[in-house]
């Protein structure tokens, strides 16, 4: 009888006891204290919001071809799909207040005269602007996958139904991962890495050559950077948004361009052996009629500031087994207010900004000394160090633990980050988030 009571009892209350089940684990979830960590270290830099900021003065300011804020996204590991970045993109155009994002997505198929039978990659170009339309913001997605997924093709049959049924379930989720991952960064350092780099630079050729109005909806189409056309929006801002070894991609491609502008001046009395070293970097040989044009365009470069957001950094590690640039440990007589090298620089400052999560298997920070003596010192390098947990840390029976695949992948999706990437760090109008979760130290040059 007191069965029967306790289960009419249990039935009649079936609902209220769900309800206080849920309450119960919702209010848990409420009162759990947020443990992810936040320390940036190193020199301040700007978001992108101080750069929207001045393209609307000039906007305001009626000053015809007013730089415009120009974003280049490179994804790292894995096979993402044309898309893979409309989070982070939408994102950043929330925290910048950009309600408004252009109908048509234009595409861009990477080609180049030296690959004339590899696909490249898609450049895909979103505008998003404010209501008054006096602050527009291009953010170019590059999926550079194409370059290998053929090759990826060798090892199909072991993610296969015919095969991988044989594994336990999470050794073949493990598998499949792996599948997808290793081959990339094994490819980078065989036969795919030129036209990784290539990939890149024809996207900054692209965005540094066209307005949105002027490129076409849908292209396959070499960007010849020599050309007279061409390289003629260097006034607009860059900053590049990179993912693991999409960051490793980035900075060898920027560290390809001071081996092009040096060699500007010298092209028409250059060996054949400079010449065949200098086409293999993306681009034709220049013309004698050009060459006072580039030379123009070398000193905009030389004034221009880059910045690199490297979101699960992997420098370290894609460093092994590199040869070092051919321009190290010189920053300071190149970059310095005192440089006696100034000539010598090729852009005005780049500041990586590098994103790491401890918890993250394929992430590292950059310790002080790495871009003196593995950055090309003519990019005038500067570092700042962003280590945070992007994942929740839970406690489990044998201590604390994160996943270790979403410490990898939650860049583009923690305030945090979004917050650094669009107000910066280091003056006073930062994001609340950022001023509120994380530990900020500015660290100085030995000058001061």
């Amino acid at each position: 009888m007191i069965c029967y009571l306790l289960l009419a009892m249990l039935a009649s209350g079936c609902d209220n006891l769900a309800k206080g089940v849920t309450e119960a684990i919702l209010s848990m979830q409420s009162k759990k204290e947020d443990i992810r960590k936040c320390y940036i270290r190193g020199r301040p830099f700007e978001g992108l919001e101080a750069k929207l900021k001045r393209q609307e003065q000039l906007a305001q300011a009626k000053k015809s071809g007013h730089p415009v804020l120009k974003a280049l996204m490179v994804h790292g590991i894995g096979s993402p799909q044309p898309g893979y970045s409309t989070r982070l993109a939408e994102n950043l155009a929330q925290a910048l207040s950009l309600n408004r994002v252009q109908e048509t997505i234009k595409e861009i198929t990477i080609t180049h005269p030296m690959f004339p039978s590899q696909d490249l990659g898609l450049l895909r170009l979103t505008r998003y602007m404010n209501a008054n339309e006096n602050k527009e913001f291009i953010f170019a997605e590059l999926t550079w996958e194409p370059i290998i997924a053929k090759e990826k093709q060798t090892i199909i049959f072991d993610n296969s139904g015919e095969y991988s049924f044989r594994r336990t379930h999470i050794n073949n989720t493990l598998k499949v991962f792996l599948n997808d991952t290793i081959p990339d960064v094994m490819m980078f350092n065989g036969t795919s890495r030129q036209q990784m780099i290539v990939s890149v630079s024809q996207s900054l050729c692209w965005l540094m050559s066209e307005k949105w109005e002027s490129l076409q909806i849908k292209t396959a189409q070499f960007c010849d950077a020599t050309a007279p056309n061409r390289m003629n929006k260097i006034d607009d801002e860059f900053v590049f948004i990179s993912h693991s070894l999409g960051s490793r991609i980035t900075v060898d491609a920027l560290q390809r361009l001071p081996n092009i502008i040096s060699n500007i001046s010298k092209l028409d009395d250059a060996p054949a052996e400079n010449m065949q070293n200098f086409q293999s970097t993306a681009v034709t040989p220049l013309q004698t009629n050009t060459k006072s044009n580039f030379l123009k365009k070398k000193r905009l470069l030389q004034q221009k500031e880059f910045t690199v957001f490297m979101l699960s950094n992997q420098l370290p590690l894609l460093q092994m087994g590199q040869l070092k640039p051919g321009v190290t440990e010189r920053i300071a007589e190149i970059c310095s207010p005192e440089a006696t090298h100034a000539a010598e620089k090729l852009f005005s400052k780049t500041h990586l900004i590098a994103f790491s999560d401890p918890n993250d298997l394929f992430s590292y920070a950059l310790p002080p000394n790495f871009i003196n003596e593995y950055m090309d010192s003519r990019l005038c390098p500067i570092l700042t160090n962003a280590i945070l947990n992007v994942t929740s840390i839970t406690d489990i029976f044998v201590g604390q633990f994160a996943n270790p695949v979403a410490a990898h992948t939650e860049y583009d999706n923690d305030p945090r980050v979004i917050g650094l990437i669009a107000k910066g760090i280091g003056h006073n109008d930062i994001d609340s988030g950022v001023d509120e979760h994380c530990t900020w130290l500015e660290s100085v040059p030995d000058s001061q």
